[in-house]
């Protein structure tokens, strides 16, 4: 890096020294990155990203400042031009060659969000687009956007966009009179520490509002390229760090962010305020290079090594590549070397080096844009400097890709599993007058199809589109006011006997076989379906993200608990997502806690007897990531999950004990500990928890029948 000493004269050229440190730097954020998305280990190697983040503040904002410093301007055309052919043809290439890749192998409403994210990936604004969809990048269970991690790219070319403009203008003011580089690094320090601050608190606030769209936010984001801008600026007082305390900052840094990637998990505020921890690090580590020089002993900057200086010159490649990898190779070709972490990191390694020598560095150093100003030899020349350098590493790369996927196709395309679309099992009819026997009939032939049916209805692609918007009890279930019940109740006003289904979003999924029920009952049974979809029916307030869930959710169960004590139904059935929780107010409840908070809760309906605790089906396979042009039923067929064994034995346990009855889902959800993605000609569910409406009202009969085995209805 460069430094400048303000003398009160006009700025000498500043001098240049290539920091393989920095490169080191790089290498160990890239690596902690990949490795947790590869491996899960470690767990906050996401933090690798903040130390991106201060390292570019740091470059680009010395760059600038030296450059003004040099010539008393910055030419932000010329910033600009350098920034499109660092970031843009490399990028590019991930993001067409990733759309192909999804367009043939993702089902059709992954792929168009494939699309979308790249659309946003090329605007620059895929970080904004994952914030509004609520995307959770901890969320290990969710189909993962093969561009998810274009998000840190945005932040940084936003930052870029407003940054150097804004500086600009900070130093055609401050650069006036007497000592101007004091002067003007002075303004640009004293406004970002004020943007840092702002920003910081941005960042605390809204991870703990809304910690999912926090990950993702730019306002949360900007003071951590805003820490490394501040250390450009300090680059002066930095150069004149006595070599002691380089030795304790550089290794005390080394140590911090590894620390952080090893400590850090989502579960904690972040980037509020625990991002300070990786970013200090990174600071440390790069102020204890700057101004150092290559003369002091390797042994200070341990990362200043040929092997991360290696890793780190392909970083931005490293980065580019991995995700796509990581998403489409398991799916071209499972089970085999190449599916495996050792043969992804190996690709990984392969396809970025390529992407190094044949894209991003000839194309970075290309004189297509660049300041010739009409000097035609000058451009001459540099073209031909630019051949010189790059022609014959351009021609070997090109062999070696050739060869690499000659040998490719070779050893990998017998293993590819092209769609098999049809050829599923049939339908089965049930056996008249007993539901549940043909609904376990299904289920078994579902859970053992190596075929996808060709007349599923709706389709999977459909399913998984319309989610839970084709529910009719939907409004019911929204936030805002209480619904009134009229509008959210089944079958004859005048019918006998009255039933209640409440809950979250589990009994909203139930509620279309509920409806089914009612209005096939012959004007015998009404049934009032009213919750909350994110609202936990226990007596606990449990932790949701969802937007508004919290504020609603009180005043939600308040309201249909005194309804239901008024109103004295002959049954209140709830239906809660088997899963531990946090309250709001900070404690964990375990499986047990939470049951003993369900009954506390239905204890206050005062319909003692009459209450029916109904299972949620076990938690299936997410049909948006295991569902794909290259899958088969097997994928998507899962077996019951421990903790919903937990949760219905103690629920089963605790119910008995209190007079209330235990209802099982497993009749009509799995067949011999399976849970299958469809039964018959009918998709189960849209995503890993809910059912679809289509199945729900497949399986009213089945539920029926249970209900009443039990001696509910």
């Amino acid at each position: 890096m460069t430094t400048g000493t303000d003398t009160g004269a006009a700025p000498t050229r500043p001098t240049t020294a290539f920091r393989a440190d920095i490169q080191g730097m790089r290498a160990l954020a890239v690596t902690a990155v990949i490795l947790a998305h590869a491996t899960g280990w470690p767990a906050g190697g996401f933090v690798g990203v903040d130390v991106f983040f201060v390292i570019s503040g740091f470059l680009i904002t010395g760059l600038l400042l030296r450059e003004h410093e040099r010539s008393g301007r910055i030419s932000l055309p010329a910033f600009f031009g350098r920034r499109i052919k660092r970031i843009l043809p490399a990028s590019l290439v991930v993001l067409a060659a990733t759309v192909a890749l999804a367009s043939w192998l993702f089902n059709a409403p992954r792929a168009l969000a494939t699309w979308w994210d790249a659309v946003s990936a090329a605007l620059l604004v895929s970080n904004w687009r994952f914030e509004a969809s609520g995307t959770d990048y901890f969320h290990a269970t969710d189909a993962a956007s093969p561009l998810q991690h274009f998000w840190s790219l945005s932040i940084e070319e936003q930052f870029y966009l407003v940054w150097p403009v804004l500086l600009v203008v900070l130093l055609a003011v401050a650069a006036r009179g007497a000592r101007p580089v004091l002067r003007s690094r002075i303004v640009v320090g004293g406004v970002l520490v004020v943007l840092i601050a702002a920003s910081f608190a941005v960042a605390v606030w809204q991870s703990g509002a809304a910690p999912q769209a926090a990950y993702f936010a730019t306002g949360a984001r900007v003071w951590e390229l805003g820490a490394g801008a501040l250390l450009a600026v300090s680059a002066p007082l930095l150069g004149r760090l006595p070599l002691a305390l380089r030795v304790v900052a550089g290794w005390a840094g080394l140590v911090g962010i590894v620390a952080s990637a090893l400590l850090i998990t989502g579960s904690i505020g972040f980037p509020g305020p625990w991002a300070v921890a990786p970013v200090v690090a990174a600071m440390l580590l790069i102020a204890a290079g700057t101004g150092a020089g290559p003369a002091y002993p390797r042994w200070i900057f341990p990362l200043a090594n040929p092997l991360s200086r290696g890793v780190g010159a392909i970083s931005y490649s490293l980065y580019l590549w991995h995700l796509p990898i990581l998403v489409f190779v398991p799916m071209l070709v499972p089970d085999t070397a190449l599916s495996t972490v050792p043969g992804m990191l190996g690709l990984i390694l392969g396809v970025s080096v390529l992407s190094f020598l044949l894209i991003e560095q000839p194309l970075h150093r290309t004189p297509l844009v660049g300041s010739f100003h009409g000097d035609r030899d000058a451009r001459d020349a540099a073209w031909a400097a630019w051949r010189e350098r790059f022609a014959s590493q351009f021609l070997y790369s090109a062999v070696g890709l050739v060869i690499v996927a000659g040998l490719a196709v070779i050893a990998i395309g017998p293993a590819l599993r092209m769609p098999v679309t049809t050829g599923g099992p049939a339908a089965v009819a049930a056996p008249a007058g007993d539901p549940l026997q043909g609904i376990a009939a299904e289920l078994q032939l579902a859970s053992q199809a190596s075929a996808w049916p060709d007349n599923l209805s709706p389709s999977l692609d459909d399913a998984i589109r319309a989610t839970s918007s084709t529910n009719p009890a939907r409004a019911c279930f929204d936030l805002g006011s209480t619904p009134d019940d009229g509008s959210c109740t089944w079958g004859d006003a005048s019918a006998p006997k009255h039933v209640y289904l409440v809950g979250d979003s589990t009994a909203l999924a139930y509620a279309p076989a509920f409806r089914a029920i009612a209005d096939q009952s012959g004007g015998a049974v009404r049934i009032t379906t009213i919750g909350l979809y994110g609202c936990r029916f226990t007596q606990d307030l449990i932790q949701n993200s969802g937007a508004g869930v919290m504020d609603d959710c009180p005043t939600r169960k308040h309201d249909i608990a005194e309804r239901i004590a008024a109103d004295q139904p002959d049954l209140v059935i709830v239906s809660n997502a088997f899963a531990a929780g946090r309250t709001t107010d900070g404690r964990s409840l375990d499986t047990t806690s939470m049951v003993a908070s369900a009954l506390a809760e239905t204890a206050g309906y005062q319909v003692p007897g009459r209450v029916v605790f109904l299972a949620p089906p076990p938690l299936g396979a997410d049909l948006g990531s295991c569902y794909s042009r290259v899958s088969i039923p097997q994928d998507c067929a899962v077996g019951v999950d421990a903790a919903w064994n937990d949760f219905a034995a103690a629920t089963e346990s605790a119910a008995g004990a209190a007079g209330e009855r235990f209802v099982s889902s497993l009749p009509f959800s799995c067949a011999d500990g399976v849970c299958p993605a469809f039964a018959g000609t009918t998709p189960t569910k849209y995503d890993s928890v809910h059912l679809t409406p289509a199945f729900a009202e497949h399986i009213a009969p089945a539920i029926l029948q249970t209900l009443q085995a039990a001696g509910a209805l």
